[in-house]
């Protein structure tokens, strides 16, 4: 019986957290409050992306890991093009836009260059500038 009265209570417990956490999870809010702020692609890669892209990942899935050169080198080799391609519809366990549905699609070259390491930054942006002209 008290194993019972107990899983009720935890049962109970969790139909009030559910709705709590269901209703604090506003992305629009959050990406508006981040709008043209200069770390934007930083704090959108907090929120979204570093679960499985942090240099000590909780979901070691095999993603890049932020600021790694030798986890970027090849995809950056294979053009901004592609590495965004990859974002855009999703690559392996990652979920399209990298779960960020609600970003923008500048907001996802944002959070990308804020990945990359700091020497292949500028050739990124370089690439990009030419590739969003012929979007």
């Amino acid at each position: 019986m008290y194993f019972i009265s107990r899983l009720i209570v935890i049962l109970l417990a969790c139909l009030f957290f559910v709705p709590t956490q269901a209703a604090t999870h506003h992305p629009q809010d959050f990406l508006k409050s981040i709008h043209s702020k200069p770390d934007e692609g930083e704090q959108i890669v907090d929120h979204f992306c570093a679960n499985c892209h942090a240099v000590k990942p909780m979901i070691a899935i095999g993603a890049p890991r932020i600021g790694q050169q030798q986890d970027w080198k090849i995809r950056f080799n294979q053009g901004a093009k592609r590495l965004f391609q990859h974002t855009e519809e999703g690559f392996n366990a990652m979920p399209p836009r990298g779960g960020c549905f609600e970003c923008s699609d500048e907001q996802l070259f944002l959070a990308i260059v804020a990945m990359l390491p700091s020497d292949l930054k500028k050739g990124f942006i370089s690439e990009l500038k030419v590739y969003k002209k012929n979007k």
